[in-house]
């Protein structure tokens, strides 16, 4: 009964954190005529570019979660051991989670590092500077790199 509390525990808890974001994300538009108004002005103006930076955008978003897919093999190994004997039914869960990212570790991290490039060339092609914001991701890139290369010739 414990383990359903707090199961039931966590998914409350992240519902209501994903609820409050949503909230906080809605954009107000108070008067309606001036919104139509400025979106004939200046938002069709921008549609190419703006689609242009959406893209860059969304490859950024996928090169977080691929970057993301390929670490959560470290905290599953870590912890693998001990909830396998706090949650003994989970057991074959986790061995095949585990068994699936030790396959997909080498492709998930290529892909992570590969979309961090092209999303890098695509917003510097689109805002044209290098501020710290593109030192950063370059030197996230550099990193990653040297990580992979490390990892290959442990492998």
């Amino acid at each position: 009964m414990k383990k359903w509390k707090s199961f039931i525990f966590t998914t409350l808890i992240s519902i209501t954190i994903f609820i409050g974001l949503s909230f906080i994300a809605q954009p107000i538009i108070a008067d309606k005529y001036r919104y139509d108004e400025h979106l004939t002005e200046h938002v069709y103006e921008h549609k190419k570019e703006d689609a242009i930076e959406e893209g860059g955008e969304l490859l950024g978003w996928g090169a977080v979660i691929a970057v993301a897919g390929a670490g959560i093999i470290l905290p599953l190994r870590r912890s693998s051991r001990s909830l396998m004997t706090k949650f003994p039914n989970t057991k074959k869960l986790l061995q095949s989670a585990l068994k699936l990212f030790g396959k997909t570790h080498i492709f998930i991290g290529a892909l992570a590092i590969t979309l961090s490039v092209v999303h890098g060339l695509i917003m510097f092609v689109h805002e044209e500077e290098f501020g710290f914001r593109e030192v950063a991701g370059t030197t996230s890139i550099g990193l990653m790199s040297i990580a992979a290369i490390f990892g290959l010739f442990l492998s």
